[in-house]
């Protein structure tokens, strides 16, 4: 499920972009929540404190107070890897757009057709699914947006998320084939890498959370250039 948070200071405009998407992404089959924020600092603060699972950001640019190109700013600052699409009525700030890797620029009122082109986009990379796990009486049900990295020592893995930590017994062969594919990458023996939540690549990953996990010292160079391409594909 893609969860979207559309920001915008007139209700009028929140409430019309929301019928819009709903109705838009639906044709896609995209299953969709919507939370609405009325200005930057209310979307910020709630994703500080929550560091909520949103796949997707609608941005008005125009607003009181902390305007859409500074809380995109200070989204990406904080960590967010969310998707951005700014909505405006006018093209003047695009160069501002591409510095905080915005997905795309929508002018207002929503021209459909353009939407219609950003969702085929959305659409195109694997809808989150739930990653649920059972262990003994208990069940864990994680986004795996929200994994960091795992870790495994013998059968025992430890599933790093931005929230808290889980404990599974299991293989990471097989917990990884849960996973999706183009997001997740085996860097080392014992450790899988969330890419989207890497913060700096060097001779070993450094997590956004600051954690640092290991690159396999003898595939170090392949094992980045994969992380490289695939962050390239993705700003593209």
């Amino acid at each position: 499920m893609f969860h979207v948070a559309i920001c915008d200071d007139i209700e009028r405009d929140r409430r019309e972009t929301c019928l819009i998407l709903k109705k838009e992404m639906a044709d896609f089959n995209m299953d969709a929540e919507f939370i609405e924020y009325e200005n930057g600092d209310a979307l910020l603060e709630h994703w500080e404190e929550k560091r909520t699972d949103i796949h997707l950001i609608f941005l008005d640019i125009y607003m009181p107070g902390m305007d859409g190109i500074e809380t995109a700013r200070r989204l990406r600052a904080a960590g967010c890897k969310a998707a951005i699409v700014f909505l405006t009525t006018t093209p003047d700030f695009a160069i501002e757009g591409y510095e905080v890797d915005a997905m795309s620029y929508l002018l207002k009122p929503l021209e459909i057709t353009k939407l219609q082109q950003l969702l085929k986009r959305l659409s195109e990379y694997e809808t989150p699914r739930m990653l649920t796990l059972k262990q003994g009486n208990s069940i864990y049900t994680i986004a795996p947006s929200e994994i960091v990295y795992i870790e495994s020592n013998r059968n025992r893995l430890t599933i790093h998320t931005i929230k808290e930590t889980f404990f599974y017994y299991g293989r990471l062969d097989e917990l990884a084939s849960q996973l999706p594919k183009t997001s997740f990458l085996r860097c080392h023996q014992s450790f899988l890498v969330n890419m989207d939540r890497v913060f700096v690549a060097a001779d070993d990953f450094h997590m956004e959370t600051g954690d640092i996990v290991p690159i396999r010292v003898r595939e170090r160079h392949a094992i980045r250039e994969k992380y490289f391409r695939y962050i390239t594909e993705k700003s593209l």
